[in-house]
């Protein structure tokens, strides 16, 4: 129980007190061990606090750690007949080497050149320095890109940055990328916002898209140090959404995907149970999961509501007899070669006669359509698998 923590800038509209020194001065009191994340405008204020002697301090006794970031992430934007286009960048410059900017500091206080410079040296051997990973940037674009997630994400920061701005309209901040970055279509005045916003912190696509991409660089460190996160108010209140849409997301997929393998597979959980006692073809495995692609095509052009059974049977059926059939009709209708074997056919709100109004012929048809398309879903489930399990 707090083994550690990580802290990265608590206030990101202040480039003079980007950290809550009291906070700080807690964890170093009740962690096993405090890491902050530094830019120079920390390390800035860090040097102020304490002074050098007591941060060397702090530092050699491993009170404190500090990690310096070397290089920055944010949003490049670019634009293109009235169109703003963005892209993630990671940027360096040889302008803001750790060495320099850690002189720069300690010029700074009332030392002369020399000392200064012999006191940046002994520092800088406590002070860890790397650059930004570039997984970084591409799950920050994965998460713009991914329209529920950047849907809810941008309420979160305006509510933050312009409270009680916003009204109950229709709300519109989406994502489309092209060869040339990302464009933001959105119904968001962005000018008439920044009339009652900090005018030091003016408010555009870009800023929200610039909050998206720093949770992830944030996330990234704690994770890397398996430690707690000490963070700003709108990164801890992102940071939350995002969990909460991953496991909310992992949730729904798992209940969909039980109930399609319930409703198709004659046994739900056969290739688990077939793989978990040595019982999978790990040679014919490969030509499985080739066909395989077929199915997560399908499923991966879903969209995030989709009944994911719904849309098998769309499939199934497509250019079919039986296409505009409802779908509890055709529900638990399984096929075996050209011979058909329904199974709990019959609901409450239809009657035998559905049955017998539907033709052997039809379905017949029905089968060797789709036997000599490119790509056959009964095929894969009912033949491809039964060749993926080693019968004992």
């Amino acid at each position: 129980m707090l083994e550690s923590i990580t802290i990265t800038n608590q206030n990101k509209l202040s480039n003079s007190y980007p950290l809550d020194i009291g906070s700080l001065i807690e964890c170093m009191i009740f962690y096993g061990k405090t890491t902050i994340i530094a830019d120079y405008s920390i390390l800035d204020q860090l040097f102020h606090y304490f002074g050098g002697d007591k941060l060397l301090r702090l530092l050699k006794e491993e009170y404190l750690h500090i990690v310096y970031i070397e290089s920055a992430v944010g949003i490049f934007t670019n634009l293109e007949n009235n169109i703003e286009y963005h892209r993630i960048v990671g940027i360096t410059s040889d302008n803001h080497k750790f060495q320099d900017k850690l002189r720069d500091i300690c010029i700074a206080t009332p030392r002369s050149l020399g000392s200064a410079r012999r006191f940046a040296q002994k520092l800088e051997k406590h002070i860890h320095v790397c650059k930004h990973n570039s997984l970084i940037l591409e799950g920050a674009t994965k998460s713009i890109l991914n329209q529920q997630y950047l849907d809810s994400s941008a309420h979160i920061i305006l509510k933050e940055l312009a409270p009680n701005i916003l009204n109950n309209t229709e709300f519109l901040f989406k994502a489309h990328q092209s060869s040339i970055g990302i464009e933001i279509e959105t119904n968001i005045d962005f000018k008439k916002i920044n009339q009652f916003t900090n005018k030091e912190h003016h408010l555009t696509p870009a800023t929200i898209l610039t909050h998206i991409v720093g949770l992830e660089a944030e996330l990234y460190f704690a994770s890397s140090y398996f430690s707690e996160l000490s963070c700003s108010i709108l990164s801890e209140q992102l940071a939350i959404n995002k969990i909460d849409y991953l496991f909310a997301k992992s949730k729904k997929n798992r209940e969909q995907l039980k109930n399609f393998k319930q409703n198709i597979l004659i046994n739900a959980n056969c290739i688990r149970e077939a793989a978990n006692s040595d019982a999978i073809d790990l040679d014919y495995l490969f030509i499985f999961l080739k066909k395989a692609r077929r199915l997560k095509e399908i499923f991966l052009s879903l969209p995030p509501n989709s009944d994911l059974l719904k849309s098998f049977y769309d499939e199934l059926t497509r250019d079919t007899p039986f296409q505009t059939l409802p779908f509890k009709i055709l529900k638990f209708v399984f096929f075996t070669g050209l011979g058909i074997v329904a199974s709990n056919l019959i609901s409450d709100n239809i009657t035998a006669q559905v049955i017998t109004t539907t033709s052997i012929s039809a379905f017949d048809a029905f089968i060797i359509n789709k036997l000599v398309s490119k790509w056959n879903p009964n095929q894969f489930i009912t033949k491809d698998i039964k060749k993926l399990i080693i019968e004992k």
